[in-house]
């Protein structure tokens, strides 16, 4: 999950943009930012851009069509959206915007068009989630009231229906505490950004896929009601990263007990006791991987006669999940930089 910030005058805004988002910034990328706002002929907003979006929680969009676009195809990974309701300094016109969103209008790019384009990402975001007082913040540079005043438009209606918006989610530019707060005690963002060095060895060499099972493991690992999920998950990231080490081990596709008659990697003892006789694991390693590899096929994937015995618990999936971090930190020193 991320954050995403939408601002057209992003050259005017580094110090909002610092303030805001240090958290997940830190020091190094912040001097670059403000070193690039001290610069004389003036940053760009696609340097900035390129710099926030380093951390990985944070997507920086400057104009409306590309903002509508993530919007619309994207919504589903964002935690929070902070917007500003006038996105008019960045131009666009309505063709480019309505290749994006068939349902724009051309009475629609009146209405909103110039000063009150966020409003038309609130209207359509909330087509997708009926919560988006959780996730929708205005940025403005007039309280609530100010900005509301005298309007009849569309999204009037709309933050009057949604209970308490007007007063929680639309912010003054000059009053950012509430908004920094919300932004660094949000979960999922706060989940991502503790395990931040294990997902991202898993996104780099894997993909999206296994980082994303990983952190909706770490979420839900003390839900009772997903112990079998989350074994069947950690099964998953663990055949993932299995999977992908004879790309960095080559001899592992040379023999007999680390492969199959097809030429895939065994994903069973075999391949771990190889890997622990020609020492490219320890001991500690070695029972890690065992214990991933029997108890999520045990006690996740199949339903197994050995719960008469003994069931897995919420301590269970604890164990196996700081096991896997111990592999994935095994991974990420196998695998190259970059």
């Amino acid at each position: 999950m991320k954050i995403l910030f939408v601002e057209d005058e992003l050259s005017k805004n580094i110090p909002r943009i610092t303030r805001l988002f240090s958290k997940y910034l830190g020091k190094e990328r912040i001097k670059r930012l403000n070193d690039l706002a001290a610069d004389e002929w003036g940053a760009e907003p696609h340097e900035i851009k390129a710099i926030a979006e380093e951390t990985g929680f944070l997507e920086i969009e400057y104009r409306f069509p590309d903002a509508l676009a993530k919007v619309v195809r994207q919504h589903e990974k964002y935690a929070i959206f902070i917007v500003d309701r006038n996105l008019s300094d960045a131009e666009y016109d309505f063709e480019e915007a309505n290749r994006i969103d068939p349902g724009f209008t051309e009475r629609l790019y009146e209405d909103y068009y110039f000063e009150r384009e966020g409003d038309y990402l609130l209207h359509k975001l909330y087509n997708f989630h009926a919560d988006v007082k959780e996730k929708f913040y205005f940025l403005t540079a007039y309280s609530a009231e100010e900005e509301l005043r005298g309007e009849q438009h569309l999204i009037k209606h709309l933050i009057e229906h949604i209970q308490d918006f007007k007063r929680e989610n639309i912010i003054e530019k000059g009053a950012l505490e509430k908004l920094i707060e919300i932004i660094e005690d949000l979960p999922v963002l706060r989940l991502q950004h503790e395990n931040s060095f294990h997902l991202d060895i898993l996104h780099r060499h894997l993909g999206e896929e296994p980082a994303d099972l990983f952190l909706r493991i770490l979420a839900d690992k003390d839900n009772m009601g997903r112990i079998g999920e989350n074994l069947a998950n950690l099964r998953l990231v663990y055949e993932a990263i299995l999977k992908h080490c004879p790309q960095l081990i080559p001899d592992m596709l040379n023999n007999q007990n680390c492969t199959d008659d097809h030429g895939n990697i065994v994903l069973g003892g075999k391949t771990i006791i190889w890997l622990s006789n020609t020492q490219h694991i320890n001991d500690i390693l070695r029972n890690f991987m065992f214990s991933i590899m029997k108890i999520t096929s045990e006690f996740g994937s199949h339903t197994n006669a050995a719960a008469s015995i003994f069931k897995p618990t919420t301590d269970t999936v604890n164990a196996l999940v700081y096991a896997m971090k111990d592999f994935i930190r095994w991974f990420g020193k196998l695998a190259p930089e970059g």
